[in-house]
């Protein structure tokens, strides 16, 4: 409070005293001038007079007893005015410098008083009481504020006197409600007493039932108020994943069409760094998405039925230029009891084991990395069995503070591990959700120095389907480096200029499908956005559009709810329509579906799906299973 003291002091003195004083000095400086002027200017003119009369006799300045008796008169009473005036002034001068200082310390004095008076409120807790109550406020702002604590403090007082009845109350009927099922219990009343208390307790619980009905009001609304935030983290979620990866496509579609251009060793090594790290950071926006879709409870399951064998094969396949550039043996074995045709989600399975399998070659840095999965009892199709995925790595392992915290969101071992590895921490815990989203479990042990094992166990249902060479593996399977299988020879769709129309707003993106498309033996023609398109189409028809959904003007679902609804005419009412976009969430797609589009693709855009997907739809029209990445809208 000294502070504050002092501060409130130097204040009135800067702002209050200071300017007065200094107007005071400044207005009797002026009029002690001017009464000096006067009495200079007088005395001068009465020396005049007389020198005037007495031509012979100049007096000067000091020679006024030279004047005559009338003169001298004269002069002693202007002398005696001037002297007068003077004191005046002085006396005025005084009063100026006093009064406005007494009147600041007055001031201070309220102001400090106020502020006294109101700590002294607070450390009471904001309540009036008997010491404090003839005490008042001079300031209004003050006294609202002390008013404004006061209510705050009551408004709390009398709801946790509230809440404590209504505890009292609630602790008070389960003791009466306890006590009746006790004397019930032991027999010792009739039937008629019995059927008494039964009716006073359906009484007493009916009123705790209305109770709990307001506490369920009170929780639907909150409910309500956080599915309001949830929404909004929602759409900045799908705004901000749509600008980040129409982004990346151009990105990653410029590396891939510069990577197919005559390029030396260096310009290589620069192009594939650049294209990894796209790659990267497209993986990151996945986990963040994938994470927030399971924190608001929107993640969806999509089973069907798929080659779990088949599937496993193909991912350990990607990882195997990997771990032989580590010199790390990489292995998978499969029981042979496993059923190859399983349904379940393939995508998040996939997602889980590859993430899993990333990890274990990642914190390897010699030995081996194998992938082993087991059934638990013997399979019958059509009924549900139970898969164990175990994946076990020779590498830097882990304490058991480390594994406590593993599949903690946004958690690594340490610090160290991170500068180290990389990584957010989030894959595990993400696998984590999903294999609990699956009816299933994630769990691991470890011991420093000495490997890893991470474990996950899932209930799918085996289906039964002919035997392939796909199902029959060896007990172990040592991944050797994949020669390339030969391809079919696919002949391009045939279509003629201008039969693919793009509507998509951004120029980077507009060149990049432009390029891919021409790779591809295609043209098409581009437009902004999709009232441009519907205008184009009506009078020249095409068999193919591609459409973005955020544009301006007019988006891609308003398009093509048009273009369905025959604004560009009847022959363009059945056109095949692929949603082109960088929204990536799965109302997404639904909005897809109900606008009437054929087909889905999320940006980045991949050339050999961009191909297929064409080839599909207008073209050789190949089998779904064909494009498994695909995302069909019918």
């Amino acid at each position: 409070m000294a502070n504050s003291r002092r501060s409130i002091h130097n204040t009135l003195l800067l702002y209050g005293i200071l300017p007065v004083l200094a107007i005071a000095v400044i207005f009797f400086g002026w009029l002690t001038a001017i009464c000096t002027l006067n009495y200079f200017e007088e005395r001068d003119a009465l020396i005049e007079r007389y020198n005037d009369q007495v031509s012979d006799n100049f007096l000067s300045l000091g020679d006024f007893d030279l004047l005559d008796p009338v003169s001298r008169e004269q002069y002693d009473r202007l002398r005696r005015q001037f002297i007068q005036d003077l004191l005046i002034l002085v006396s005025l001068l005084f009063v100026a410098c006093v009064l406005p200082f007494l009147v600041t310390r007055y001031i201070q004095h309220l102001i400090l008083e106020n502020f006294d008076l109101l700590r002294a409120r607070l450390d009471s807790g904001a309540v009036e009481n008997s010491s404090l109550m003839p005490r008042s406020f001079e300031f209004r702002e003050l006294a609202a504020i002390a008013e404004t604590l006061r209510e705050t403090t009551r408004e709390r007082i009398e709801t946790e006197q509230r809440w404590k009845q209504a505890e009292t109350k609630l602790v008070a009927a389960n003791k009466s409600l306890t006590r009746r099922a006790d004397e019930l219990r032991d027999g010792r009343k009739v039937a008629l007493s019995m059927m008494e208390d039964a009716e006073l307790a359906r009484g007493e619980l009916e009123q705790m039932n209305l109770r709990l009905q307001e506490v369920l009001e009170q929780a639907k609304q909150s409910a309500k108020e956080a599915e309001i935030a949830n929404k909004a983290k929602s759409e900045f979620l799908a705004t901000i994943s749509h600008e980040i990866r129409t982004t990346l496509n151009g990105v990653i579609g410029f590396i891939d069409i510069l990577n197919e251009t005559e390029l030396n060793k260096e310009q290589l090594e620069c192009v594939f760094n650049a294209k990894a790290s796209g790659q990267a950071l497209l993986e990151l926006i996945n986990d963040v998405l994938d994470f927030s879709k399971i924190e608001s409870g929107h993640l969806l399951l999509e089973e069907r039925r798929f080659n779990i064998v088949r599937m496993l094969r193909e991912l350990s396949a990607r990882f195997y230029s990997e771990a032989a550039t580590r010199a790390i043996h990489l292995e998978v074995s499969i029981s042979e009891d496993v059923p190859s045709l399983v349904v379940g989600d393939e995508v998040r399975i996939r997602q889980v084991v590859t993430n899993l399998l990333s990890n274990a070659i990642k914190f390897t840095q010699k030995g081996e990395v194998r992938l082993i999965l087991k059934v638990d009892q013997a399979v019958e199709a059509g009924k549900l069995c139970e898969l164990e995925f175990e994946i076990r790595d020779t590498g830097i392992g882990m304490t058991k503070e480390q594994l406590k915290k593993l599949f903690i969101p946004f958690s690594q071992g340490d610090s160290s591990t991170t500068r180290r590895y990389g990584g957010t921490g989030l894959g595990l815990a993400i696998s984590k959700r999903l294999a609990e989203a699956m009816d299933g479990r994630i769990w691991a042990t470890s011991r420093e120095g000495e490997g890893s094992s991470f474990y996950m166990s899932l209930k799918v249902t085996a289906e039964a389907g002919p035997e392939s060479s796909d199902q029959v593996l060896p007990e172990l399977i040592q991944m050797m480096p994949a020669s390339k299988a030969p391809t079919s020879k696919k002949g391009k769709a045939v279509l003629k200029d201008g039969l693919i129309a793009v509507a998509e707003d951004n120029k980077a993106n507009q060149r990049v499908l432009m390029m891919m498309l021409k790779r591809l033996g295609y043209s098409a023609q581009f437009f902004e956005n999709g009232s441009l398109l519907i205008d184009h189409l009506r009078a020249h028809p095409c068999k193919l559009v591609f459409m973005d959904l955020q544009m301006p003007v007019m988006d891609g679902i308003e398009a093509a709810e048009k273009i369905r609804q025959g604004d560009a005419g009847d022959e363009m009412k059945d056109v095949k329509i692929v949603a082109l976009t960088a929204n990536v969430l799965a109302k997404d797609r639904e909005r897809c579906l109900n606008a009437g589009m054929d087909e889905y693709m999320g940006k980045p855009i991949k050339r050999d799906l961009l191909d297929d997907t064409v080839r599909r739809l207008v073209g050789e029209h190949s089998s779904p299973e064909s494009n498994p990445n695909a995302t069909r809208c019918r």
